[in-house]
């Protein structure tokens, strides 16, 4: 079946109400099945399985990560005029920066990371090395390093290796064992290493006593352990090893400077401590990265922007506000550039807010004199675009121009998509009465369609820049990412459904929805022939009545359009479906859309 034929088959959702009830988990009778289509088959056989293991008992060994909970709250900044004042980005909760990097924490204290090693892993007590020697009388060993630090070998004795990084150790033991045999190979590998037990302490999601490997550095401990709580600092972590601080740790100059900083390995008895947070500063608007930044006592606001990746090239740098938490007020500072910011020291809670100007991106294609995308200023609509595009081509049809809007998209995929799992679910509790058996199959088949439909976001606009002109109330605001398509005009009118041959007929002024039909081959025995609709070319559907008797005038309630598409639906004996199908069908073609693009590519097999 032609792909320009799935759209219209959004009468699924009149489905449900063809069925009867059931008992949820019941046995599928096997005639019913074969009768279905393979793909719909499989997916309402897989929908009563996952029934059945919801009913079962589910025995399973628990994952050694889970979802750290979130405490979260959105946080309103309140004036004394007792409104509040919102400024995160899109209405969202901004995030503190490197949250999601400890999103989950370990259910386990025994040691589950397994870092890779190299040359400059130091060996100690509890790691294990394999010797092999070839040559001669080749022979293999398995030795552990021992307490006293040392490895022994046969006919060799005791080799000190702890405390030696392992390529050090490597090329002691190898040469070692060359020196009291000759024309021999030897080859050493580490094979196992040793758990180390360290604690994580302070300001920590998950605080206590954890069991590593020998091979592990401060962010392993902190992955574990949930790394640092709410109040607790990305960027004072120190490492403690005999009651001495050996390490300082700043995650933001990993994880936003790109400096390597974790190198130390750990060994057992080790503290890792994390100390306050310092200052919290959130920095909204036209910057790369939104984001909850914490901001040390000797760094500025500007350093904030930085973290923040900088400011995006819609930021309006006149328009700087600094909302700031004094004596129980909020007071409200302006800045009307970035070096403003320089040498200003952070208070914790203060909102850094960079206005950013409205532009919005939109793509035109099609028969317009400059195609492609253009950025335009907030308020602008479709006039100002074809404006700036060049106007249209000599050939253009701006009747049939088509604006998709990419929330209205998700919209209609939302919609789709439950509609066919909602099928589904309904086969899943429901069997099928005897008389509804010749339904079942073209509904399905339906179906089917509509599960591999593209969806569209397509929303009715008017193109035509006369009227525009005229009328600025038709001139539709842009959001970004809309996309709009100028077909070149069309001499087509196609005919799908019940009818012998569905495809494209020549346009003419003077020929009404019969006389297409007819050059069509006519209407097939399951036509129904009073529930005609027409969906025009700009999007708008109508539902059509033919004429009684060709000797009787009767006038025509409906206008044909190149590019027009007439649609002839199934006929139905359930009169349920026949009501349901009435009532939905001039709202659910108001919705859809067909490519002209298409259309032309058809026009061209077909002719």
């Amino acid at each position: 079946m032609n792909k320009i034929f799935r759209p219209f088959l959004l009468l699924i959702f009149l489905f449900p109400n063809t069925l009867t009830s059931q008992s949820a988990g019941s046995d599928l009778d096997i005639a019913f099945l074969d009768s279905l289509p393979e793909e719909v088959r499989e997916d309402l056989l897989s929908e009563n399985e996952s029934k059945k293991n919801l009913e079962e008992p589910l025995y399973r060994k628990p994952s050694t990560y889970i979802e750290k909970p979130s405490t979260k709250k959105k946080t309103f900044y309140r004036n004394r005029d007792n409104s509040n004042n919102e400024y995160m980005e899109d209405k969202t909760i901004l995030k503190r920066f490197g949250e999601s990097i400890f999103s989950k924490m370990q259910t386990t204290l025994m040691p589950i990371n397994e870092p890779n090693f190299d040359d400059s892993y130091v060996l100690d007590y509890g790691d294990v090395l394999e010797i092999q020697i070839v040559g001669n009388d080749g022979n293999s060993y398995v030795v552990p390093v021992k307490r006293d630090g040392s490895v022994n070998i046969d006919n060799i004795g005791k080799i000190y290796v702890s405390g030696l990084s392992l390529g050090s150790a490597i090329a002691l033991i190898e040469s070692s064992i060359k020196k009291s045999t000759i024309g021999i190979d030897v080859f050493v590998t580490l094979v196992n290493i040793r758990d180390i037990q360290i604690i994580v302490a302070g300001n920590v999601f998950n605080p206590g006593p954890y069991t590593l490997n020998g091979n592990s550095n401060i962010f392993h401990a902190l992955v574990v352990s949930g790394g640092p709580s709410e109040i607790g600092s990305y960027r004072s972590i120190d490492l403690i090893r005999d009651n001495k601080k050996i390490e300082s740790v700043d995650l933001y100059q990993t994880f936003i400077m790109g400096q390597g900083a974790l190198n130390t390995r750990l060994r057992s008895g080790d503290v890792i401590f994390i100390r306050p947070v310092s200052n919290l500063v959130t920095i909204s608007g036209a910057v790369r990265r939104p984001a909850i930044y914490e901001i040390k006592n000797n760094e500025d606001l500007r350093a904030g922007i930085s973290f923040a990746n900088e400011v995006t090239n819609k930021a309006d740098l006149s328009n700087i506000n600094l909302l700031r938490l004094k004596n129980g007020d909020i007071e409200t500072i302006k800045f009307s550039a970035l070096s403003d910011l320089n040498n200003l020291p952070p208070f914790d809670s203060d909102l850094l807010v960079i206005k950013k100007y409205d532009y919005r991106t939109v793509n035109i294609q099609g028969a317009v004199a400059f195609p492609g995308p253009y950025v335009l200023n907030e308020g602008d609509g479709v006039l100002e675009l074809v404006l700036r595009a060049g106007g249209y081509t000599k050939n253009a049809y701006p009747f049939g121009g088509v604006l998709e809007n990419k929330s209205t998209k998700k919209v209609n995929e939302m919609v789709v998509e439950k509609s066919y799992k909602d099928f589904i679910n309904t086969l899943s509790n429901s069997l099928i009465g005897s008389s509804m058996e010749g339904d079942i199959t073209s509904l399905t088949n339906l179906m089917l369609e509509l599960k591999n439909a593209p969806v569209s976001g397509r929303v009715s606009a008017e193109f035509d820049i006369t009227t525009l002109t005229e009328n600025p109330e038709k001139n539709i605001q842009l959001q970004d990412d809309d996309k709009i398509f100028i077909p070149e005009k069309l001499n087509t009118v196609y005919v799908f459904g019940e009818v012998s041959s569905f495809g494209t007929a020549q346009f003419e002024s003077n020929k009404e929805i019969i006389d297409y039909i007819d050059m069509k081959g006519g209407f097939s025995d399951f036509a129904n022939r009073d529930q005609i609709y027409i969906l025009h070319p700009n999007g708008n559907s109508v539902k059509a009545k033919l004429k009684k008797s060709v000797f009787m005038r009767q006038p025509i309630d409906y206008e044909i359009y190149p590019g027009s598409i007439i649609i002839v639906p199934r006929k139905t004996d359930n009169p349920l479906v026949t009501s349901k199908i009435n009532a939905a069908y001039a709202q659910i073609l108001g919705n859809l859309t067909v490519s002209l693009t298409s259309l032309s590519l058809l026009s061209n097999q077909n002719n």
